[in-house]
């Protein structure tokens, strides 16, 4: 069977988002950013399963699909959300959270928080959710399969493979 793989790599796929690796039960890095860049692999059906004349989508769904999921993480702030030592709680004046790991603490103002369910925020996790929820949006699309690549810095990502 043939199948046919479009790769999107745009320069406005990006976020730029702070977080921080925990790496054992004693270390974890300081809060840090980056700017994320966001590429995304479509396998879509056999030629002989297009509707339309000799392609299976527009690639301005895709992108604007691509674009707006990664516009939900753009200037925030991201958080493991179930990791055991990462504790939180909404503020007397219900502003900011008041976050407890481990040795720190954080004030954080509610909308800039993003609480991922996840134990670590790493490129590894941020790809795989970006997948899961791609995938759900595309396999409407007739899409087979995709693959995030979440790269924070050249050179250094991580991609997941959803079907």
């Amino acid at each position: 069977m043939t199948l046919t793989t479009l790769h999107l790599a745009k320069q406005n796929f990006k976020f730029s988002a702070a977080h921080f690796l925990i790496f054992d039960d004693y270390k974890a890095e300081m809060l840090h950013g980056h700017n994320y860049q966001v590429k995304v692999d479509v396998v879509g059906p056999a030629p002989s399963e297009y509707k339309n004349d000799g392609y299976f989508i527009d690639f301005n769904v895709l992108k604007k699909q691509i674009k707006a999921r990664l516009d939900e993480w753009d200037e925030h702030i991201l958080l493991p959300s179930l990791h055991k030592d990462m504790k939180y709680k909404i503020s007397l004046d219900g502003k900011n959270y008041e976050i407890h790991f481990r040795d720190r603490y954080y004030s954080l103002p509610i909308n800039e928080v993003i609480w991922l369910e996840v134990n670590n925020t790493s490129v590894e996790q941020l790809s795989q959710i970006l997948a899961q929820d791609l995938f759900t949006v595309f396999k409407k699309m007739n899409v087979k399969k995709l693959r995030v690549t979440v790269e924070e810095t050249r050179g250094q990502s991580a991609s997941t493979l959803q079907s």
